[in-house]
């Protein structure tokens, strides 16, 4: 009998990946709070993503599978319409609560996400909740409290707009797995960060807010589109087609470490222990969702 190759064993490859997706994720929110947070919003967020695509555009070249997408850019039709707008509204208002409550408490809020997709899930889809789920949808629950309840009306509202971003990101998945599961997942990340552009750009142009940033804050801000809408995302493909779905949502509680991590060492900015306390509560309960999620779809 044939024994298992050693890189089938430990695919080390995907889990580098892994890893490579929580950095750039963790290092997007870096580059947000660097930025002056006098800056508007919506112009934050068009750069961001202006830059990513820009970098996206440069790499098409060099990748053959890109370029036989782009011959069949019709069917990607539906999924750039919706990746365009709710990424559009999400990231604004993530961009409000990074510099409202910090990347920290907001990448613990985000985490949200897994608890959103599994509610649309239940409700849309058919899906049904296991012992494991709903014991990590309580303890999800309950760290969100701890980590959400402000007594600061400025907190409270930075609080509420990480929340509201997390659930327009679940959403998109939710469409995501609705009607793309057959596109190739790279070319759609590239065509949101050109529909993000796009919207952005006639919403500030027609509500006359367009305001050229300086020449540093808007690399900051192509930096961090590009490393977080772009290289996070190539990164986390990758790992899924060297890993298991399961094993690549992992990177949910490490991006929330490393985002902890930057955020001490470049900018002295530590959560109170009672809010790390609630994020931890958090990252187990997201753990709990995507361990009973992937072994009741093992067969």
């Amino acid at each position: 009998m044939n024994s298992i190759p050693t890189s089938e064993k430990l695919p080390i490859k995907g889990y580098l990946f892994l890893v490579s997706t929580a950095f750039f994720t963790a290092l997007s929110y870096a580059f947000g709070k660097s930025l002056d947070s006098n800056l508007d919003p919506e112009t934050t967020t068009f750069f961001w993503f202006f830059g990513a695509f820009v970098f996206a555009a440069i790499l098409v070249p060099f990748l053959p599978s890109q370029q036989r997408e782009l011959r069949q850019i019709g069917k990607y039709k539906e999924i750039f319409i919706w990746s365009s707008i709710l990424t559009s509204v999400g990231a604004a208002l993530w961009v409000i609560s990074l510099w409202s409550i910090g990347p920290a408490l907001t990448s613990f809020l985000m985490k949200a996400q897994t608890l959103f997709s599994l509610i649309l899930g239940v409700l849309f889809l058919g899906e049904r909740l296991n012992r494991g789920e709903s014991i990590g949808i309580a303890i999800t629950v309950v760290g969100g409290i701890i980590v959400a309840y402000q007594r600061d009306s400025y907190l409270i509202y930075g609080t509420i707009t990480a929340i509201s971003a997390a659930f327009l990101y679940s959403f998109l998945s939710f469409k995501v797995k609705q009607i793309a599961q057959n596109l190739n997942m790279l070319m759609v990340a590239t065509l949101r960060t050109l529909g993000v552009s796009i919207v952005l750009f006639i919403y500030l142009v027609a509500t006359g807010t367009f305001a050229a940033p300086s020449w540093k804050e808007i690399i900051i801000m192509a930096l961090g589109g590009t490393t977080g809408a772009y290289i996070a995302k190539a990164s986390q493909f990758h790992s899924i087609k060297l890993l298991d779905v399961s094993r690549s949502t992992a990177v949910m509680p490490l991006e929330s470490i490393f985002v902890v991590l930057l955020a001490y060492f470049l900018f002295d900015d530590i959560p109170p222990t009672i809010k790390l306390i609630g994020g931890a509560g958090i990252i187990l309960g997201v753990v709990f969702l995507v361990i009973y999620r992937s072994e009741e779809r093992k067969p």
